[in-house]
């Protein structure tokens, strides 16, 4: 095809060099006529051999009719014996007529004859020959190149692809794998896929070590209640300690303990589940910080520590009791890690079509390495600080599927040593 397209530009250019040497000599033989009926012959054969040089014969007759050249001429009989060389016997001539003018006065009228075909020079075919080899190397080249350049690249790419898969194989396993190398990756998308590898090993890791502790947790805080029962049931069996009301109220506390524990450890999953049903209800924002942060006075005015209020009033759809849960949620862990004599922010404000709720503290803050684990469920940033049940890290992953099922953002800044702030986006009405 492009051999094809390459003679057809060819054949398009010598049809517009052909019209333009017609029309050379058309107007070399007006300028041949000298006026009064006088036509310089000097010109007038110069136009005429070059016409024969480009396979056109010219016939002129003046403007009364009269041959200026005669074809019983010398030349006249030189065209005929070039007709016949060439031009195959049979093949149509196309003859033409040109009127001639000088000025816009009729001088006559010029008869052109050319061939209906158009025959290569020898010079012209072997250019197109040359032409023609020269694509063709070109496009074996050109081949070659591609093939070498598509081996290059394709190793190229293979080589990480492999190694990432071999990666997420091994974390299918659940090898720790720890972090593959990214630093010499020089293609973008490769470097963050090899990223996103590293991004999920670590939090797989995380969630692991995460579940470990947990489970230790959980162990300590079981074993207790259960050596205490066992210990006072197997007394009292024996016969060595006495069944009293306060024996009983003992051992019934320890159960107590050990059924809020379960019910810790199950609250999660039912609370993802119920925080997907919403009952949405409309009021305002202002109203509700506002009573939460009065039933938080008698904690901060025992930790003696100062809770600001700033907020603008603004109307939410939103589920008021679940979006309490999280305010409630939020403010009590600024409460319980703020010192003495700190200082909490509760602040609200509405920008464009969101509302922006800040929970700001002062207190000890929480490393930059932990952040982005502290909405997993049962994570905690310094578990030997949580001792008590209540302290399982299973609130913030609460507060995070009620944000979602609002269809909001919740968000973390920290410094550590100088403070925590808690960043809660919520759309201002809800689309179902």
């Amino acid at each position: 095809m492009t051999f094809q397209l390459t003679e057809n530009r060819f054949n398009d250019y010598l049809s517009d060099r052909f019209i333009n040497e017609r029309e050379t000599v058309i107007e070399t033989i007006e300028t041949a006529y000298d006026g009064e009926s006088q036509w310089d012959r000097e010109i007038l054969s110069g136009a005429i051999q070059n016409a024969m040089h480009s396979h056109m014969f010219v016939r002129i007759v003046d403007a009364d009719g009269n041959e200026i050249i005669s074809q019983s001429s010398p030349m006249g009989q030189h065209i005929r014996g070039m007709q016949m060389i060439e031009v195959l016997p049979g093949e149509d001539w196309f003859e033409e007529e040109v009127d001639l003018f000088s000025g816009e006065n009729n001088i006559g009228t010029a008869f052109i004859t050319y061939p209906g075909f158009q025959d290569y020079t020898s010079e012209e075919e072997e250019f197109i020959e040359d032409l023609i080899i020269l694509i063709a190397l070109m496009g074996l080249l050109t081949f070659v190149i591609a093939g070498v350049m598509a081996y290059l690249i394709s190793r190229r790419l293979s080589r990480p692809i492999a190694a990432t898969s071999e990666r997420t194989q091994q974390i299918a396993q659940g090898r720790d794998i720890g972090e593959a190398e990214t630093k010499d990756e020089k293609i973008s998308e490769l470097f963050q896929l090899q990223q996103s590898v590293n991004v999920l090993a670590a939090r797989l890791a995380e969630q692991k070590r995460i579940r470990n502790q947990m489970v230790s947790d959980l162990a300590h805080e079981v074993r207790t209640p259960l050596t205490t029962l066992q210990g006072n049931v197997e007394a009292m069996l024996d016969g060595v300690w006495e069944v009293t009301p306060e024996r009983l109220n003992s051992l019934n506390r320890q159960v107590i303990r050990l059924a809020h524990l379960v019910q810790l450890i199950d609250q999660l999953d039912d609370t993802e589940n119920t925080n997907k049903q919403l009952n949405l209800e409309t009021f305002d924002i202002k109203e509700l910080l506002s009573n939460i942060s009065i039933s938080f006075e008698p904690q901060v005015n025992e930790k003696q520590v100062t809770l600001n209020l700033k907020a603008q009033s603004e109307m939410i759809e939103a589920d008021r009791n679940k979006l309490e849960q999280v305010i409630t949620n939020l403010l009590a862990n600024a409460v319980k890690f703020t010192p003495e004599g700190g200082e909490i922010s509760l602040i609200s404000k509405r920008i464009k079509n969101e509302i922006i709720i800040m929970i700001q503290d002062n207190g000890k803050g929480i490393p930059e390495d932990k952040l982005d684990y502290i909405f997993e469920r049962f994570y905690q940033v310094e578990p030997s600080r949580n001792s008590k049940l209540q302290g399982q890290g299973i609130g913030l992953a609460v507060v995070k599927s009620i944000i979602d099922a609002h269809q909001g953002d919740i968000r973390v800044e920290s410094d550590e040593g100088r403070g925590t702030t808690f960043t809660v986006v919520l759309p201002e009405s809800q689309k179902i």
